[in-house]
């Protein structure tokens, strides 16, 4: 925001976002975004509470404009777009889970007239609206879990606010190198394990993991549709 530039809550938010995605979540603080902005804390605070209206602002700030595609589009299509569109988002903006695995949850993320959309699609198709709910939790919690997993192996050279402070950011799954267990020396007897805890965890393998997840995700519920 220019300095010649009056407040604004979302401008206010832009700029606790973009400290967020430098530095990570611990570095926002009104204080902090009042310097950025070269004003005082107490100017802040005539917009915006405290930090944690400024976290729920920061959420607003960089979602999608829709998690939905546009125009008529299947019910299949939705789910596996919104899934997309929430990976995107939280990859972009690792800082975001913290906010939303809170009470509020996923509320800041979806607008009501894309919940009612993919609900109304999914009625149409023959599910009940808890089996709706369903649908979008199960899709939410498998990005919010594949977003988890990924952030917590962190891609190599990530930086220390997208990677975390975990010692073992960087080590393969299973590895127990955290823990400080030695490597098992037979790998004959598990091998399929073996291989498993060594695989490398990324961005692209978890993103293919969660398409695999989506996609079979609908199969699940086509085949249970048509029974």
């Amino acid at each position: 925001m220019a300095a010649n530039q009056p407040l604004s809550p979302a401008g206010i938010a832009r700029t606790a976002a973009r400290i967020a995605d430098e530095e990570g979540l611990e570095a926002v603080s009104m204080r902090r975004v009042a310097g950025d902005l070269g004003v005082s804390a107490m100017a802040l605070y005539r917009h915006v509470a405290g930090r944690g209206e400024l976290l729920l602002l920061m959420a607003d700030a960089v979602k999608s404009h829709s998690l939905l595609p546009e125009g008529e589009q299947r019910w299949q299509d939705m789910l596996a777009h919104m899934a997309g569109s929430l990976w995107r988002t939280f990859t972009a903006h690792p800082w975001l889970l913290g906010i939303i695995l809170s009470p509020r949850s996923l509320v800041n993320l979806a607008a009501p007239a894309d919940v009612e959309r993919l609900l109304s699609a999914l009625s149409a198709a023959g599910l009940d609206e808890d089996e709706g709910f369903d649908c979008l939790l199960g899709i939410s919690a498998a990005v919010i879990g594949t977003v988890t997993v990924a952030g917590a192996a962190g891609p190599a050279g990530a930086s220390p606010a997208r990677a975390g402070s975990n010692p073992a950011a960087s080590a393969p799954a299973g590895s127990g190198q955290d823990a400080g267990e030695p490597e098992p020396q037979d790998t004959d007897v598990h091998p399929r394990a073996n291989r498993f805890g060594h695989r490398s965890i990324n961005d692209e393998v978890s993103r293919q993991s969660l398409d695999f997840l989506v996609a079979n995700f609908i199969r699940g519920i086509e085949s249970s549709r048509a029974s």
